[in-house]
Protein backbone atom coordinates (compact mmCIF):
# COMPACT_ATOMS: atom_id res chain seq x y z
CA UNK A 1 0.00 0.00 0.00
CA UNK A 2 1.57 3.59 -0.52
CA UNK A 3 2.48 5.37 2.45
CA UNK A 4 0.28 8.36 2.48
CA UNK A 5 -3.01 8.54 0.64
CA UNK A 6 -3.74 12.16 -1.70
CA UNK A 7 -6.56 13.93 -1.55
CA UNK A 8 -7.29 12.94 -5.16
CA UNK A 9 -6.86 8.99 -4.52
CA UNK A 10 -9.11 9.42 -1.32
CA UNK A 11 -11.73 11.08 -3.37
CA UNK A 12 -11.33 7.99 -5.73
CA UNK A 13 -12.00 5.61 -3.41
CA UNK A 14 -14.66 7.63 -1.96
CA UNK A 15 -16.59 7.30 -5.06
CA UNK A 16 -15.89 3.81 -5.44
CA UNK A 17 -17.10 2.80 -2.23
CA UNK A 18 -20.33 4.46 -2.45
CA UNK A 19 -20.80 2.85 -5.96
CA UNK A 20 -20.09 -0.35 -4.80
CA UNK A 21 -22.25 0.04 -1.95
CA UNK A 22 -24.81 1.48 -3.45
CA UNK A 23 -25.23 -1.38 -5.76
CA UNK A 24 -24.61 -4.18 -2.91
CA UNK A 25 -28.22 -3.02 -1.85
CA UNK A 26 -29.59 -3.10 -4.97
CA UNK A 27 -28.14 -5.90 -7.33
CA UNK A 28 -29.70 -6.38 -10.82
CA UNK A 29 -29.72 -2.36 -11.56
CA UNK A 30 -26.75 -2.54 -13.15
CA UNK A 31 -23.47 0.11 -12.61
CA UNK A 32 -21.61 1.52 -15.17
CA UNK A 33 -17.96 1.30 -16.60
CA UNK A 34 -16.03 2.75 -13.76
CA UNK A 35 -11.94 1.78 -15.03
CA UNK A 36 -10.85 5.18 -16.72
CA UNK A 37 -6.71 4.55 -16.43
CA UNK A 38 -4.20 2.08 -14.86
CA UNK A 39 -3.53 4.06 -11.88
CA UNK A 40 -7.07 4.00 -10.48
CA UNK A 41 -6.50 0.12 -11.21
CA UNK A 42 -3.91 0.26 -9.08
CA UNK A 43 -5.35 2.36 -6.36
CA UNK A 44 -8.01 -0.02 -6.05
CA UNK A 45 -6.35 -3.15 -6.23
CA UNK A 46 -3.81 -2.28 -2.89
CA UNK A 47 -6.80 -0.98 -0.93
CA UNK A 48 -10.65 -2.54 -1.67
CA UNK A 49 -8.57 -5.04 -3.88
CA UNK A 50 -6.90 -6.53 -1.02
CA UNK A 51 -9.51 -6.87 0.98
CA UNK A 52 -11.68 -8.67 -1.66
CA UNK A 53 -8.31 -11.26 -2.04
CA UNK A 54 -8.47 -12.06 1.95
CA UNK A 55 -12.22 -13.05 0.76
CA UNK A 56 -11.15 -15.00 -1.38
CA UNK A 57 -7.98 -16.80 0.60
CA UNK A 58 -10.74 -17.65 3.27
CA UNK A 59 -13.16 -19.27 0.58
CA UNK A 60 -10.33 -21.25 -0.87
CA UNK A 61 -9.03 -22.14 2.65
CA UNK A 62 -12.28 -23.67 3.39
CA UNK A 63 -12.45 -25.04 0.49
CA UNK A 64 -8.76 -26.81 0.64
CA UNK A 65 -9.06 -27.61 4.10
CA UNK A 66 -12.30 -29.52 2.97
CA UNK A 67 -10.78 -31.32 0.08
CA UNK A 68 -13.22 -29.91 -2.19
CA UNK A 69 -11.13 -27.04 -4.16
CA UNK A 70 -11.66 -27.71 -8.15
CA UNK A 71 -8.85 -27.89 -10.09
CA UNK A 72 -9.06 -27.75 -13.62
CA UNK A 73 -5.86 -26.92 -16.67
CA UNK A 74 -8.41 -23.85 -18.39
CA UNK A 75 -9.64 -20.90 -15.73
CA UNK A 76 -12.08 -18.34 -16.69
CA UNK A 77 -12.46 -15.05 -14.74
CA UNK A 78 -15.50 -13.46 -15.58
CA UNK A 79 -15.54 -9.58 -14.19
CA UNK A 80 -11.61 -9.84 -13.93
CA UNK A 81 -11.38 -6.13 -11.81
CA UNK A 82 -7.17 -6.16 -11.27
CA UNK A 83 -7.79 -9.69 -11.24
CA UNK A 84 -7.61 -10.32 -8.00
CA UNK A 85 -9.45 -13.51 -8.01
CA UNK A 86 -7.14 -15.10 -10.13
CA UNK A 87 -4.06 -14.64 -8.42
CA UNK A 88 -5.47 -15.78 -5.10
CA UNK A 89 -6.48 -18.64 -6.89
CA UNK A 90 -3.29 -19.40 -9.02
CA UNK A 91 -1.41 -19.22 -5.74
CA UNK A 92 -3.94 -21.92 -3.80
CA UNK A 93 -4.57 -24.40 -6.91
CA UNK A 94 -1.56 -25.05 -8.89
CA UNK A 95 -1.93 -26.91 -12.28
CA UNK A 96 -3.69 -24.16 -14.59
CA UNK A 97 -1.81 -23.85 -17.75
CA UNK A 98 -4.47 -21.02 -19.40
CA UNK A 99 -6.36 -17.98 -18.23
CA UNK A 100 -8.81 -16.06 -19.69
CA UNK A 101 -9.58 -13.06 -18.12
CA UNK A 102 -12.58 -10.76 -18.84
CA UNK A 103 -13.85 -7.85 -17.93
CA UNK A 104 -16.62 -4.93 -19.53
CA UNK A 105 -13.22 -2.62 -19.58
CA UNK A 106 -10.03 -3.22 -21.70
CA UNK A 107 -8.04 -0.70 -19.04
CA UNK A 108 -8.78 -3.70 -16.77
CA UNK A 109 -8.43 -6.64 -19.12
CA UNK A 110 -4.49 -5.00 -19.70
CA UNK A 111 -3.99 -4.60 -16.02
CA UNK A 112 -5.36 -8.04 -14.81
CA UNK A 113 -2.83 -9.76 -17.50
CA UNK A 114 0.12 -7.64 -16.43
CA UNK A 115 -0.56 -8.17 -12.57
CA UNK A 116 -1.33 -12.31 -13.05
CA UNK A 117 1.57 -12.48 -15.90
CA UNK A 118 4.06 -10.68 -13.30
CA UNK A 119 3.53 -13.43 -10.51
CA UNK A 120 2.81 -16.72 -13.05
CA UNK A 121 4.40 -16.35 -15.99
CA UNK A 122 4.16 -19.87 -17.01
CA UNK A 123 0.44 -19.53 -17.64
CA UNK A 124 -0.85 -18.58 -20.65
CA UNK A 125 -2.97 -15.89 -20.64
CA UNK A 126 -5.91 -14.59 -23.10
CA UNK A 127 -8.17 -11.58 -22.37
CA UNK A 128 -11.29 -12.40 -25.41
CA UNK A 129 -14.19 -15.11 -24.34
CA UNK A 130 -13.62 -18.48 -26.67
CA UNK A 131 -15.93 -20.79 -26.92
CA UNK A 132 -14.45 -23.45 -24.99
CA UNK A 133 -16.17 -23.80 -21.53
CA UNK A 134 -13.56 -23.29 -18.86
CA UNK A 135 -13.00 -25.80 -16.55
CA UNK A 136 -13.00 -23.26 -13.32
CA UNK A 137 -15.20 -20.45 -13.72
CA UNK A 138 -14.22 -17.58 -11.18
CA UNK A 139 -16.55 -14.78 -10.41
CA UNK A 140 -16.17 -11.98 -8.02
CA UNK A 141 -18.68 -9.17 -6.71
CA UNK A 142 -20.41 -8.56 -10.08
CA UNK A 143 -23.89 -9.07 -9.01
CA UNK A 144 -24.14 -5.69 -8.12
CA UNK A 145 -23.20 -4.43 -10.97
CA UNK A 146 -24.73 -6.46 -13.67
CA UNK A 147 -28.49 -5.11 -14.47
CA UNK A 148 -30.59 -8.16 -15.07
CA UNK A 149 -30.21 -8.98 -18.87
CA UNK A 150 -26.49 -8.58 -17.99
CA UNK A 151 -26.22 -11.71 -16.22
CA UNK A 152 -27.58 -14.22 -18.66
CA UNK A 153 -24.46 -14.60 -20.46
CA UNK A 154 -22.62 -15.40 -17.19
CA UNK A 155 -25.14 -17.53 -16.05
CA UNK A 156 -25.19 -19.19 -19.54
CA UNK A 157 -21.21 -19.55 -18.83
CA UNK A 158 -21.45 -20.63 -15.31
CA UNK A 159 -23.91 -23.93 -16.64
CA UNK A 160 -21.31 -24.95 -18.50
CA UNK A 161 -18.42 -24.48 -16.41
CA UNK A 162 -16.94 -27.66 -15.29
CA UNK A 163 -16.51 -25.87 -11.67
CA UNK A 164 -18.18 -22.61 -10.39
CA UNK A 165 -16.51 -20.34 -7.74
CA UNK A 166 -18.57 -16.86 -6.77
CA UNK A 167 -17.78 -14.81 -4.18
CA UNK A 168 -19.96 -11.94 -3.21
CA UNK A 169 -20.04 -8.85 -0.80
CA UNK A 170 -21.96 -10.35 1.49
CA UNK A 171 -25.09 -7.76 2.30
CA UNK A 172 -28.28 -9.17 2.55
CA UNK A 173 -29.55 -8.12 -0.91
CA UNK A 174 -26.43 -9.80 -2.73
CA UNK A 175 -26.70 -13.02 -0.81
CA UNK A 176 -30.14 -13.42 -1.66
CA UNK A 177 -29.21 -12.88 -5.38
CA UNK A 178 -26.13 -15.76 -5.26
CA UNK A 179 -28.99 -18.02 -3.43
CA UNK A 180 -31.08 -17.03 -6.73
CA UNK A 181 -28.31 -18.23 -8.70
CA UNK A 182 -27.45 -21.10 -6.29
CA UNK A 183 -30.94 -22.32 -7.40
CA UNK A 184 -30.56 -22.24 -11.12
CA UNK A 185 -27.44 -24.05 -11.34
CA UNK A 186 -28.74 -26.53 -9.31
CA UNK A 187 -29.70 -28.09 -12.90
CA UNK A 188 -26.55 -28.96 -14.05
CA UNK A 189 -24.24 -28.56 -10.97
CA UNK A 190 -23.62 -30.38 -7.15
CA UNK A 191 -22.70 -27.87 -4.50
CA UNK A 192 -19.48 -28.19 -3.13
CA UNK A 193 -19.75 -25.17 -0.22
CA UNK A 194 -21.13 -23.79 1.67
CA UNK A 195 -24.11 -25.18 2.24
CA UNK A 196 -24.68 -28.32 4.25
CA UNK A 197 -27.45 -30.57 1.81
CA UNK A 198 -27.74 -30.04 -1.65
CA UNK A 199 -31.76 -28.88 -1.74
CA UNK A 200 -32.86 -26.12 -1.66
CA UNK A 201 -31.82 -22.79 -0.39
CA UNK A 202 -33.64 -22.24 3.19
CA UNK A 203 -32.22 -18.53 3.10
CA UNK A 204 -34.27 -17.77 0.48
CA UNK A 205 -37.83 -18.45 2.15
CA UNK A 206 -36.97 -16.44 5.28
CA UNK A 207 -35.15 -12.89 6.83
CA UNK A 208 -31.46 -14.75 7.18
CA UNK A 209 -29.05 -14.61 4.78
CA UNK A 210 -26.08 -16.38 3.94
CA UNK A 211 -23.30 -14.59 4.56
CA UNK A 212 -19.85 -15.62 6.77
CA UNK A 213 -16.79 -13.31 7.98
CA UNK A 214 -13.05 -13.81 6.91
CA UNK A 215 -10.44 -12.78 8.66
CA UNK A 216 -8.59 -9.47 7.77
CA UNK A 217 -4.42 -9.94 7.25
CA UNK A 218 -2.34 -8.18 10.04
CA UNK A 219 -1.18 -5.61 8.38
CA UNK A 220 -5.15 -4.33 8.40
CA UNK A 221 -4.08 -3.34 11.93
CA UNK A 222 -0.86 -2.68 12.38
CA UNK A 223 -0.08 -0.37 8.55
CA UNK A 224 -0.71 3.29 9.02
CA UNK A 225 -2.05 3.81 5.26
CA UNK A 226 -5.17 1.13 6.71
CA UNK A 227 -5.62 3.01 9.89
CA UNK A 228 -6.30 6.57 6.94
CA UNK A 229 -8.49 4.76 4.63
CA UNK A 230 -10.54 3.74 7.61
CA UNK A 231 -10.72 6.82 8.88
CA UNK A 232 -11.26 8.61 5.41
CA UNK A 233 -13.63 6.11 4.62
CA UNK A 234 -15.67 5.38 7.80
CA UNK A 235 -14.28 1.35 6.46
CA UNK A 236 -14.53 -0.56 9.80
CA UNK A 237 -11.31 -2.83 9.33
CA UNK A 238 -12.21 -5.77 11.37
CA UNK A 239 -15.03 -6.52 9.23
CA UNK A 240 -14.79 -8.62 5.84
CA UNK A 241 -18.70 -9.92 5.24
CA UNK A 242 -18.83 -12.55 2.07
CA UNK A 243 -21.17 -14.60 0.36
CA UNK A 244 -19.84 -17.56 -1.82
CA UNK A 245 -21.05 -20.40 -3.66
CA UNK A 246 -18.69 -23.60 -4.90
CA UNK A 247 -20.08 -26.09 -7.44
CA UNK A 248 -19.17 -28.92 -9.24
CA UNK A 249 -20.39 -29.91 -12.34
CA UNK A 250 -22.60 -33.32 -11.79
CA UNK A 251 -20.78 -36.37 -12.52
CA UNK A 252 -17.44 -34.99 -12.91
CA UNK A 253 -16.31 -35.27 -8.79
CA UNK A 254 -17.93 -37.07 -6.05
CA UNK A 255 -18.84 -34.90 -3.33
CA UNK A 256 -18.35 -36.29 0.44
CA UNK A 257 -21.28 -35.85 2.71
CA UNK A 258 -21.01 -32.92 4.96
CA UNK A 259 -21.82 -32.32 8.41
CA UNK A 260 -25.46 -31.32 8.93
CA UNK A 261 -25.36 -28.03 9.90
CA UNK A 262 -23.48 -24.77 9.20
CA UNK A 263 -23.40 -21.79 11.13
CA UNK A 264 -24.20 -18.79 9.15
CA UNK A 265 -23.06 -14.80 10.22
CA UNK A 266 -22.03 -14.60 13.39
CA UNK A 267 -23.32 -15.81 16.94
CA UNK A 268 -25.11 -13.40 19.40
CA UNK A 269 -24.28 -13.39 22.94
CA UNK A 270 -25.85 -13.10 25.89
CA UNK A 271 -25.23 -14.07 29.44
CA UNK A 272 -25.03 -17.83 29.26
CA UNK A 273 -26.81 -18.06 26.03
CA UNK A 274 -25.37 -18.15 21.68
CA UNK A 275 -28.24 -17.39 19.55
CA UNK A 276 -27.03 -18.86 16.17
CA UNK A 277 -28.52 -18.69 12.93
CA UNK A 278 -27.88 -22.15 10.95
CA UNK A 279 -28.89 -23.87 7.51
CA UNK A 280 -29.70 -27.21 8.02
CA UNK A 281 -31.28 -30.00 5.34
CA UNK A 282 -34.47 -28.78 6.34
CA UNK A 283 -33.85 -25.16 6.06
CA UNK A 284 -32.51 -22.50 8.43
CA UNK A 285 -33.79 -21.34 11.95
CA UNK A 286 -32.83 -19.76 14.69
CA UNK A 287 -31.28 -21.96 17.90
CA UNK A 288 -29.85 -21.54 20.94
CA UNK A 289 -26.64 -22.78 22.59
CA UNK A 290 -26.18 -23.10 26.14
CA UNK A 291 -22.93 -21.92 27.66
CA UNK A 292 -23.54 -25.44 30.30
CA UNK A 293 -24.23 -27.34 27.10
CA UNK A 294 -20.31 -26.83 26.52
CA UNK A 295 -18.02 -24.11 28.40
CA UNK A 296 -15.22 -24.57 25.65
CA UNK A 297 -17.82 -24.32 22.43
CA UNK A 298 -19.52 -21.48 24.11
CA UNK A 299 -15.70 -19.49 23.99
CA UNK A 300 -15.22 -20.64 20.80
CA UNK A 301 -18.23 -19.12 19.57
CA UNK A 302 -17.16 -15.34 20.67
CA UNK A 303 -14.80 -15.26 17.51
CA UNK A 304 -15.78 -16.72 14.27
CA UNK A 305 -14.43 -14.78 11.73
CA UNK A 306 -12.13 -17.02 9.75
CA UNK A 307 -13.37 -20.18 10.76
CA UNK A 308 -15.88 -22.23 8.68
CA UNK A 309 -18.33 -23.59 11.61
CA UNK A 310 -19.45 -26.96 9.93
CA UNK A 311 -20.73 -29.20 12.23
CA UNK A 312 -22.94 -31.82 13.24
CA UNK A 313 -25.56 -30.81 16.34
CA UNK A 314 -28.59 -32.66 17.53
CA UNK A 315 -31.88 -29.69 17.96
CA UNK A 316 -34.45 -30.14 20.33
CA UNK A 317 -37.33 -27.47 20.88
CA UNK A 318 -35.15 -24.87 19.52
CA UNK A 319 -32.14 -25.43 20.97
CA UNK A 320 -28.79 -27.21 20.04
CA UNK A 321 -28.68 -30.19 22.89
CA UNK A 322 -24.92 -31.74 21.55
CA UNK A 323 -22.79 -30.22 19.07
CA UNK A 324 -19.79 -31.59 17.10
CA UNK A 325 -17.69 -28.52 16.48
CA UNK A 326 -14.93 -28.28 13.88
CA UNK A 327 -11.61 -28.91 14.78
CA UNK A 328 -9.66 -25.37 16.56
Amino acid sequence: MPRHFSRAELDLLRVLREGFLESEQRPGTGMPPYWGAEDELALYDETFGARIAWKWDAVLGELRARERLPAGRSLLDWGCGSGVATRRYLAASPGVERVVLWDHSHVARAFAAERVRAEFPHVAIETELGPEPPDVLLVSHVLGELAQEGREPLLAAAAEAGAVLWVEPGSRASARALGAVRTRLLATHDVLAPCPHQGACGALSGDAWCHFFARPAPEAFTAGPWTELARELGIDLRSLPYSFLALTRRGTRAVPPAPSTRLLGRPRLTRGRAQLTVCRAEGVAGVDFLQRTDKRVFKRLEDVAGEPWIFDATLEDGRITALTPPPE
